[in-house]
């Protein structure tokens, strides 16, 4: 039995351990194949480090050699190095309504994360760990007060939201750094054709104005998996898929598109274009 310090390994999702008379043959998740041969004393705590039973601290004390192998294969090969420890707490805080609220309370969940429900005016406090907003269309006033609060308070967070036909997400916004959702909006502002029409495109939005015709609603569901899939790896001290980028989903054209996020220098760009 493992203690509380002594994680079992996250190995990377699509890893398969195929044994072999000497070892394992291990098809990685990007399809790719290693042949990890083991001596016969040793086989014993690889199949405990691969099974779970062992954690990796434990793993490395007996198998130093099994480094390179648990760096490689694991989602939290900073932790199993001593460096760059995540959060203490996999707990995070979600906001809003709309179609992805269930989603995203289900694949947070079946990350492993702690959720919990609420009013980000009542329950985000410098103790919350992260938080993950949605909403069904923009609440651009909303969202730009949270930006200012999360990075106030050093909380990371994550949002999504659909717009036209497409469901956005992110970026995830670390405690420090990183793009937010001023950056995101400044962004927009600077290369649309038509700023003020955005604007009041959004300011429409926020007073409760809706399209003729919302996104599909299937798309939260991956819009949801995205967001869970950057929190887990957040958590598990690895670098999130989804930090310096918002993604777009778009089910009628059968596509997923990243935009590169940078964030914007404070005091350079105005909200719109003189």
């Amino acid at each position: 039995m493992t203690s509380g310090l002594d994680r079992p390994a996250r190995w990377a999702a699509g890893t398969t351990f195929v044994p072999t008379g000497d070892g394992w043959l291990v098809h990685g998740p990007d399809e790719d194949f290693m042949v990890v041969r083991v001596p016969p004393q040793d086989q014993a705590a690889v199949a405990g480090l691969i099974s779970g039973r062992l954690g990796v601290r434990a793993a490395l004390e007996r198998l130093p050699d099994a480094a390179d192998l648990i760096a490689e294969l694991t989602v939290a090969s900073q932790d199993a190095a001593g460096t760059a420890a995540p959060p203490s707490r996999a707990e995070v805080l979600l906001v809003g309504d709309g179609p992805l609220l269930d989603p995203l309370f289900r694949h947070l969940r079946q990350a492993g994360l702690t959720v919990r429900q609420g009013e980000p005016g009542q329950d985000l406090q410098p103790q919350t760990v992260a938080l993950v907003a949605c909403a069904e269309y923009l609440p651009d006033a909303a969202w730009r007060e949270l930006d200012a609060r999360c990075r106030d308070l050093r909380i990371a967070w994550h949002r999504g939201h659909s717009e036209g036909r497409r469901w956005y997400v992110g970026p995830f916004t670390p405690p420090t750094g990183g793009a937010g959702y001023e950056d995101v909006r400044l962004r927009r502002l600077a290369a649309c054709p038509w700023p003020e029409e955005l604007a009041a495109y959004w300011a429409f939005l926020e007073a409760g104005g809706r399209p003729a015709a919302p996104a599909d609603p299937a798309g939260a569901e991956v819009a949801a998996a995205l967001v869970a899939a950057d929190l887990r790896a957040w958590f598990d001290g690895a670098s999130p898929p989804g930090g310096g980028h918002q993604v777009g989903i778009d089910l009628a054209a059968g596509e997923i598109r990243r935009h590169p996020v940078l964030p914007v220098p404070r005091g350079l760009m105005r909200e719109t274009p003189a």
